[in-house]
């Protein structure tokens, strides 16, 4: 570390504040965004902390070694990028406004280059351009892969959350249940249907499972292996299943694919399966 880096350091770090709010000049008007000038004045200030940390953080870079460094960018960025993932910000966004945060960067570099009265040569300002940049792209890269994971967790956890409400074994006495099927069934969400049922099954304690596949249009070959599966495994738990309302659509289909369903209980109505239940 040489002298005028430590300069540079100090120069930046006293500068953070008025780095901020220059680049909080640069902000575009979008709703709901955390980086927009319409944003409500707490997420402005509480943005405009992270900004300033970040430009202090930044200019460590400039007197600290690489790996340090990098120990403190993941951090930062992970509690960042969780906050922008919270928002409407979207990813897009994030990467103008890095390449904002650097254009303004550099102008205060600049700024201390013909300001400062030190004789800074080309070499130096060639070695600032590679510590400072590579940092950047170091932040960009970390807060990239931490905001996509949190993204990605938040939909497998609709995901699930959308396959467990469309596939509820509803309890119709303390023996019987329903399962009705509404919509396109996958092979990922016929294999989440086949362990849940399992388990709401088990949990129950059912002895008989209707199965409704009135609201199923479509079925193919490795839906209904999981299907077949799914009574299969009833019967290991001591569950009878009763496989009502398949559509002519499915029932044609079913035919040409060569699916035989003649080992599966079936009826034709839901309603005339539960009244002779609750007949007997």
């Amino acid at each position: 570390m040489t002298t005028h880096s430590l300069a540079l350091y100090e120069y930046l770090n006293e500068n953070a504040y008025h780095f901020t709010e220059e680049w909080a000049a640069r902000q575009r008007v979008k709703y709901g965004s955390h980086y927009s000038a319409e944003a409500p004045q707490d997420v402005q200030e509480r943005v405009k902390e992270q900004n300033a940390t970040y430009a202090r953080l930044l200019a460590k870079c400039l007197i600290r070694p690489e790996e340090e460094m990098k120990e403190a960018i993941d951090e930062w960025t992970k509690k960042t990028a969780a906050d922008r993932s919270r928002s409407t910000t979207t990813l897009d966004e994030v990467v103008r406004n890095s390449a904002v945060f650097r254009r303004v960067y550099w102008n205060f570099v600049k700024k201390f280059v013909n300001e400062s009265g030190l004789e800074i040569g080309v070499a130096e300002v060639f070695h600032w351009e590679e510590q400072l940049n590579s940092s950047l792209d170091y932040v960009l890269e970390r807060f990239t892969s931490h905001y996509l994971t949190y993204i990605m967790d938040r939909l497998q956890a609709q995901s699930d959350l959308i396959n467990e409400l469309s596939s509820p074994v509803i309890s119709l006495t303390d023996e019987i249940g329903l399962l009705p099927l509404i919509g396109d069934i996958d092979t990922a969400r016929a294999r989440s249907i086949l362990e849940g049922t399992l388990q709401q099954s088990s949990q129950s304690q059912l002895s008989t499972l209707i199965i409704d596949l009135s609201g199923v249009l479509l079925i193919d070959t490795m839906v209904a292996q999981q299907l077949f599966h799914l009574v299969d495994a009833l019967n290991l738990l001591g569950v009878k299943s009763i496989m009502t309302g398949i559509r002519p659509e499915v029932a044609q289909t079913a035919i040409h694919l060569g699916l035989d369903f003649s080992e599966v209980r079936t009826e034709n109505s839901l309603k005339r399966i539960m009244t002779s239940i609750f007949a007997t």
